[in-house]
């Protein structure tokens, strides 16, 4: 019989993630065979599976601290917003069509549940133990009826429920009695914890406030989590770019905040390399101290682009790249890049046709159909720092639904030589003639520790500045580390013995 635990919090970006996956960690390094699971996730940052499912990267980041390979199961169901209020709906990995995102009947509730349902029974049959992970707010008494990522979600095993509050905020203590009192009796019986969670400062000076909160709520607070910085996790929530890691370096990099930015985790590498500073930028940011811009995936790509276009990015975007700096366009930034978009289905938005800024000879065509795969790739450009790396093989992904065409002054970088572990042979990606300006749909490419390093020696190199020898190792090993040290910190400012106590409660 399955046991499992939920993870809610009182509002988004609380830390729920980083605690299931420290949870994972924990349970795993006990000896318990434990999965991660989120019903519903309204994401940008997504994850490629072995079979070629789409899931988000949280609950991905959360199976690899449990030591297990990642499945769609563990995430039914994940929302991407597009933008205009419509967003593409994911099941099971495999993407069903655009919807409302505001918009939820009683039909689709129902259904969805019964998919989370038999989502749950599943792993339970499989794992001993479940980790689960709410979104938002389990009070958010406005859209109750249609949130399945909570309350609904824990009453289906009577599954007991860990409330996380952010302290660092201000205002953490009301949140948590505001939120129990907006419950359900029923849901507010399932609540068995509080855990505090990014606390720095004087425990001392804590203390009454936590011996008022368990009076007033009759909950115990069962863990007080220090606030960390620095762990190398990846983050899938847009509101951490607004507190993005910055260090000083003598490399700069910036990224363009997209209105629609998508599967930004791909740069969180970046930020760890030495003597690196990686910045997002916005519309009123200069350009002109950077080294490296970088154009990110997008979910619409069309409207992104005519947002560079109508605050004057796309011409300082091009005058830099005149100045012959160094440009890189990741899935839709890839396709930003190119010289033509055609959407002859409208699968972007109502835009046939748009100009890009014509920094690579390439044509894109949107398709309706989005490919997704885990990948393998090596290097056939001759470019730059590409001819230090002739067929090194990377592991990467895909998640893009367009095909991009090269024109005669545009070399391909990668060929592609496994999808979804069958052999293909498939020409991929675009570097112009000097090697400064490229782009890809492969994801994750910069996780690549050799590939990395050496595209970072050819901005040093450019610079004046000598290359970084030592090579770097801050991918895989760094994950490992990371999950350790987060476990490592959740079991010394948590009580362990409470938390299987009430896992015990939590039969499947």
């Amino acid at each position: 019989m399955s046991k499992g635990i939920m993870l809610q919090g009182t509002a988004s970006n609380v830390g729920k993630s980083i605690l299931a996956t420290a949870f994972c960690r924990i349970f795993a390094q006990d000896g318990y065979k434990v999965a991660p699971f989120k019903s519903w996730n309204m994401a940008l940052n997504s994850y490629v599976t072995k079979s070629g499912g789409e899931i988000g990267r949280a609950q991905a980041v959360q199976a690899d601290a449990a030591g297990i390979e990642i499945e769609e199961k563990m995430q039914p169901i994940l929302v991407k917003p597009k933008g205009e209020g419509i967003a593409q709906i994911i099941v099971k990995g495999k993407a069903i069509g655009d919807f409302r995102a505001d918009r939820k009947s009683r039909e689709y509730i129902e259904w969805a549940l019964e998919t989370i349902e038999n989502s749950l029974a599943d792993l339970s049959n499989e794992f001993e133990i479940l980790v689960l992970e709410g979104a938002g707010s389990p009070a958010e008494i406005n859209i109750k009826d249609q949130d399945i990522a909570n309350m609904k979600v824990a009453k289906l095993n009577q599954t007991p429920v860990l409330l996380v509050a952010d302290i660092d905020r201000g205002g953490a203590l009301a949140s948590v009695v505001g939120t129990l009192k907006l419950l359900e009796p029923k849901e507010r019986r399932l609540v068995k914890g509080i855990i505090l969670n990014k606390f720095r400062g004087d425990y001392d000076l804590l203390k009454p406030g936590i011996d008022i909160l368990e009076e007033k709520t009759g909950k115990k607070v069962v863990g007080v989590i220090p606030y960390c910085k620095d762990f190398k996790i990846p983050n899938e929530d847009s509101l951490s770019l607004d507190s993005f890691r910055k260090q000083e370096g003598e490399i700069k990099i910036g990224i363009i905040k997209l209105p629609h930015i998508s599967n930004f985790s791909d740069f969180d590498v970046l930020a760890y390399e030495p003597e690196v500073e990686v910045e997002y930028l916005s519309a009123n940011d200069s350009l002109k101290n950077y080294d490296l811009i970088i154009i990110p995936g997008t979910k619409n790509t069309t409207a992104d682009l005519n947002y560079l276009e109508e605050t004057g990015l796309a011409g300082r975007i091009i005058n830099y790249a005149k100045r012959g700096k160094a440009i890189v366009g990741i899935c839709g930034g890839y396709q930003i890049l190119g010289k033509r978009l055609l959407d002859p289905n409208l699968t972007e938005g109502n835009i046939r046709e748009i100009k890009g800024l014509a920094l690579l000879d390439v044509e894109t065509v949107f398709s309706q159909n989005k490919l997704t795969y885990q990948t393998k790739a090596i290097v056939e450009g001759k470019e730059g720092f590409l001819k230090s790396l002739t067929e090194q093989e990377f592991e990467v992904y895909e998640i893009h639904a367009g095909d991009s065409r090269l024109g005669s002054e545009a070399n391909h970088m990668f060929k592609i030589t496994s999808r979804s572990e069958e052999e293909v042979d498939i020409m991929e990606g675009a570097c112009s003639q000097d090697g400064l300006v490229w782009g890809t749909y492969l994801h994750g490419i910069f996780d690549n520790d050799r590939f990395r390093r050496a595209f970072i020696n050819q901005l040093r190199k450019k610079k004046g500045l000598d290359e970084l020898r030592k090579e770097s190792t801050v991918s895989k090993e760094r994950l490992e580390e990371s999950y350790d040290q987060l476990a490592q910190i959740v079991r010394e400012n948590i009580d362990l013995k409470l938390i299987y106590d009430i896992l015990e409660e939590g039969e499947f």
